[in-house]
Formats: structure tokens, C-alpha cells, sequence
């Protein structure tokens, strides 16, 4: 029997421009408008939800889950530099409320990825203003819903964000420039730091929750008896997986880099320290990295994964053990805070590798609570099949497929698995017996 403690929160988790639809005042319309997407796909429709969101909190409640993590698109609610536009504001009022009347506590993503388009033409990631402006649409989204939730994450992923749109150039908008990276994943930080302040300064209740949901790797050198690829394996987690993390644990973003940052602007990464009140945890995989230099497109550390690894329908390695692993570490990091899994996932469209990912990844959350980890939530990704970026609508994450010709929404077996163990707060033994370690 893995048991959960009392009150532990099993959700799932969305984000705007995946599941919504019916918004073209971002970033990410334009980019998806090019053709730039897989399939040229769009997130025009989406899963309907911005229509259909009383069936999607029906489907939550259908399971039995207690909590839900979900966001606001910053250009459908402030779609003109300084103007908020009350309608979009007011529906968001009702998903929120219609969440807690069906006894599903949410948590709230300020800033999944997108941008308003009029902040992307001002230089998006790179503007100098993108910190206040941020801070000013948190303001004004916490004074309008902050009855509504007090637990808020600022960003979502910024070292994913920085990497895609400015490493990869996947992402708009779509620039391959290391240098533009470091100034992205900079600003991300400092715009984090200036929402914490700025929120926790308006507070009157005093009982606001902020946090970041950090996407966090597990790395591993290819050929552990090679030395470059044990440093290639150290380089990449300090620079990639917990440069962020630990800048807001320690204020030590990139170490004796940060001095040479902080030319780019008045913010010292120093600065960050302690602008948590909760660690969110984004965990999908492990990477086996080595050192080759031959490949600059990928900064000479190109990933790979084990040899036999059971792998997702993206490719990526199911590795259970790296959840428990990044829990601890960052437990310990931040000083023994909350810890909620914010996201964890795999895309699989005929729901094969979902069920025993579901328990595997469960038990270890479990067994991190056993050790004395802190940790308060599971969110999985995701409830619905949705719009997943430049990948368009190919990879399944789903608990419940959706149709997106019909819009159409089905619970999978691993649906229903993940409502029987949040109904009773833990994995019975048959079903451990059957799908765990």
C-alpha cells in the first residue's frame, strides 16, 4: 500500500493557449499562423474550453480529483498595453468559482509560455520593461481573482522558454542566439522577482502562496567512466536544469557569470533569493548527455537516451526514479519549503504506458513523503489531449482524449485508474502489485 497524507492534493494541470482557443492577441497565434507548427497546426480552437470549461470542471469532478492547476492568457486579458478587458476577466471569475463549487482548489499560472502580441513586438523576452509590465498584470489579476485562489505560480519553465525560443528557435520568436538566451532566462528572473514583490507588497490577507514551476531533469553522463561526459553532465544541469531554481533558492543563478549578466540591466540575480513561498516541480525524464564537438547546434552536449529505455510517444525516457530524486534535492535546496508536483506526464496516445507511469511516478512521490519530503500536490499532465506547442496536436498527454474534429472528450483507462487512487488516497496493494516496481 502506498498511502498519501490527509488532504493531499490530486489534480491535473492545463495552460491557456493549450486548451482554450479562441484568442488571437498572442505570440503564439502569429508564430502558429506562419505555418511554423507540425502539421501547421493552430491553437485557434484548441480543446474549445474557453466554451466548453463547465464540461472540462465536470470531468475533474467526475474523477474525484480536489485540485486543479490552470492559467491565464496575459493577451486575452490585457490584449492592449494598460487595458484589461473585464469580460475575458469576468469568465476567468466563473472558471474559478465553478473549480471551488466543484471542490477542486486551484492553483493559477500567470505567465505558461505566451505573450500579448503588442508585448512581443516591443522585444518580448528581451524588453527591459517586461518585468514591470509583468508585475502589473499580476497585480491586476490577483486584486480581480485573488478570493478565488490564493496559490499562484509567476512562471512556467523559463529555462524551456529561454532554450526553445532563442537556443532551439522552435518557439517564437524563433531566433537561434545562445547570447539572446541568457538575456531571456535573465529577464524571466527578474520579471519572477518583481511579481513576488509586487504581490506579496498588495497582499492585505497575507495569505498568498507564490512559487515557480521549475521544469527539472534528471542528468546523467553517457559513459560515466568518460570524464568530458561527466562534466558535460554537470555543466548541463548547472546551466540548464537548475540555474533558475537555485538562483531563487540561493541567489546564484550562473555563478561567476552573474556579474557579467547584471550588465545587461540593473537586476543582480542575488536578488532573487528567497522569492518562493512553494516549489513547483515540472518532471518528465532523464537525459544521458556527453561532450562532442562537433555538435555546436546544441551548445556541444547533445542528449540521449538509455538503450532499451521504455520511452514515451515523443521519444523521451520513462524514468520514475528521477521524481524522487529531484524532489529530495530540491526539498533540500530550498530549505525544506512545500513541494507540489506541478506537472508530470507522458505522451501516449493509446494510454499503454500511462497506467503504470501513473503508479510508478505516484509511488515515488509516496515514498519521498515517507522520507520526509514536503510535498503537499500531484498535477498531471495533463486532463485533456491539447495543443503541445511547435509539436501541434500530435503528442497525447491526456487523461481524457479529446476528438478535436468533434470535441468529443472520453476518460481513458488511465483516467479512471488516477480516480480510483485519489478517491481513496493511495495505491492498493493489487494495483501496485500489478503495475508498480
Amino acid at each position: 500500500m502506498q498511502a498519501f497524507p490527509s488532504g493531499f492534493r490530486f489534480g491535473t494541470a492545463t495552460s491557456a493557449t493549450q486548451v482554450e482557443g479562441h484568442c488571437t492577441t498572442t505570440d503564439w497565434h502569429a508564430f502558429a499562423k506562419k505555418g511554423l507548427v507540425k502539421n501547421r497546426d493552430t491553437p485557434d480552437v484548441a480543446c474549445d474550453s474557453w466554451n466548453r470549461w463547465r464540461e472540462d470542471v465536470a470531468l475533474q469532478r467526475g474523477l474525484g480529483l480536489n485540485a486543479a492547476r490552470l492559467s491565464i492568457e496575459w493577451g486575452r486579458v490585457e490584449p492592449e498595453p494598460g487595458i484589461f478587458d473585464r469580460t475575458a476577466i469576468d469568465r476567468y471569475r466563473e472558471i474559478l468559482g465553478a473549480h471551488l463549487d466543484a471542490g477542486l482548489r486551484p492553483m493559477v499560472t500567470l505567465h505558461h509560455f505566451t505573450l500579448p502580441a503588442w508585448m512581443a513586438e516591443r522585444g518580448g523576452l528581451l524588453s527591459a520593461d517586461l518585468p514591470a509590465r509583468m508585475a502589473r498584470f499580476a497585480v491586476e489579476m490577483v486584486r480581480a481573482l485573488g478570493d478565488l485562489c490564493r496559490e499562484w505560480i509567476t512562471v512556467n519553465e523559463p529555462n524551456v522558454l529561454a532554450a526553445n525560443a532563442y537556443i532551439l528557435g522552435l518557439w517564437p520568436p524563433g531566433i537561434r542566439d545562445p547570447r539572446s538566451a541568457v538575456v531571456a532566462h535573465h529577464r524571466l528572473l527578474e520579471a519572477h522577482v518583481a511579481m513576488y514583490r509586487a504581490l506579496h507588497e498588495s497582499d492585505t490577507r497575507g495569505d498568498l502562496a507564490l512559487g515557480v514551476a521549475y521544469h527539472l531533469r534528471v542528468t546523467h553522463p553517457r559513459d560515466p567512466r568518460r570524464r568530458a561526459d561527466r562534466i558535460a553532465a554537470q555543466v548541463f544541469a548547472r546551466v540548464f536544469n537548475d540555474s533558475f531554481a537555485n538562483a531563487v533558492c540561493t541567489g546564484d543563478l550562473l555563478g561567476p557569470l552573474d556579474p557579467l549578466i547584471g550588465l545587461f540591466g540593473a537586476f543582480r540575480p542575488s536578488e532573487a533569493k528567497g522569492t518562493q513561498d512553494f516549489v513547483g516541480l515540472n518532471y518528465y525524464s532523464r537525459d544521458l548527455v556527453t561532450f562532442d564537438p562537433r555538435r555546436a547546434g546544441e551548445l556541444f552536449i547533445p542528449r540521449f537516451v538509455a538503450e532499451g529505455a521504455e520511452v514515451s510517444d515523443l521519444g523521451w525516457e520513462i524514468y520514475p526514479d528521477g521524481l524522487e530524486a529531484v524532489l529530495e534535492e530540491w526539498s533540500r535546496r530550498s530549505g525544506g519549503l512545500p513541494v507540489y508536483v506541478t506537472e508530470n506526464g507522458v505522451a501516449d496516445a493509446h494510454d499503454t504506458h500511462r497506467p503504470r507511469f501513473l503508479v510508478r511516478h505516484l509511488g515515488r512521490v509516496a515514498r519521498a513523503i515517507a522520507n520526509g519530503v514536503d510535498v503537499r500536490g500531484y498535477y498531471h499532465w495533463s486532463l485533456l489531449d491539447n495543443f503541445e506547442w511547435a509539436e501541434g496536436y500530435e503528442p497525447r498527454f491526456g487523461l481524457v482524449e479529446v476528438d478535436f474534429r468533434t470535441q468529443e472528450r472520453k476518460v481513458r483507462e488511465s483516467g479512471r485508474l488516477y480516480a480510483r487512487i485519489a478517491q481513496a488516497g493511495a495505491i492498493d496493494e493489487e494495483t501496485w502489485g500489478r503495475l508498480g516496481d
